[in-house]
């Protein structure tokens, strides 16, 4: 058990090693407008009335995915400008688009707080944009309602990342360390003889 707990230490202490990164997040709201949806007098293939399900507003929610994902190349010429040794792969690998009920969030993580601050902001800014232009040209579907509820603040503390991971990773290292090491003294230390 001790072991275990040694592991864990040693894998807090590896993530501390690791260079710290500043994410930076904007905050879109998504909602359907369904004054804009008429249901009431449409059937499906057997005559039944259709109903709007869960999976058809995820489905329709999904735009705003699909238009930030269309800006991730304008956001990342954006991105350069403010650090030149940046390359796409290592731009994709630190973004992150994420959907929790009705909110969706755009986050970037850099080492420079002010650098993510301005590529969230930025992106969100063009990706709004893109949607609504694609909702106007009929491109994207007219009855969802996005707003850019939360522009990304200046992050105030560093991210550590995988630092769980790290620590369980340690622990289970240290314990089956642990199990080997009493294994092996229990199989293999010398007993002394037993007395007649």
């Amino acid at each position: 058990m001790l072991i275990a707990v040694l592991g864990g230490l040693i894998g807090l202490g590896i993530s501390y090693l690791q260079p710290p990164t500043y994410q930076a997040e904007a905050v879109f709201h998504a909602s359907i407008d369904f004054t804009q949806i008429n249901y009431d007098n449409m059937v499906g293939e057997y005559g039944d009335p259709l109903v709007w399900t869960q999976y058809e507003e995820d489905l329709a929610l999904q735009v705003v995915e699909r238009m930030l994902i269309k800006q991730t190349n304008n956001a990342f010429q954006f991105a350069k400008k403010l650090d030149p040794s940046l390359d796409i792969d290592t731009f994709r690998d630190n973004r992150q688009i994420e959907r929790y009920l009705a909110k969706w969030y755009l986050r970037y993580r850099h080492p420079d707080p002010e650098v993510a601050q301005a590529i969230v902001n930025h992106w969100a800014e063009v990706g709004i944009q893109a949607l609504h232009d694609a909702q106007s040209a009929g491109e994207a579907e007219s009855f969802v309602i996005v707003d850019l509820t939360q522009t990304a603040p200046l992050p105030g503390s560093p991210v550590y990342r995988n630092r769980n991971i790290l620590v369980l990773a340690g622990t289970f290292a240290g314990l089956v360390a642990g199990i080997i090491t009493v294994d092996f003294i229990g199989r293999y230390r010398q007993r002394t003889p037993k007395e007649v």
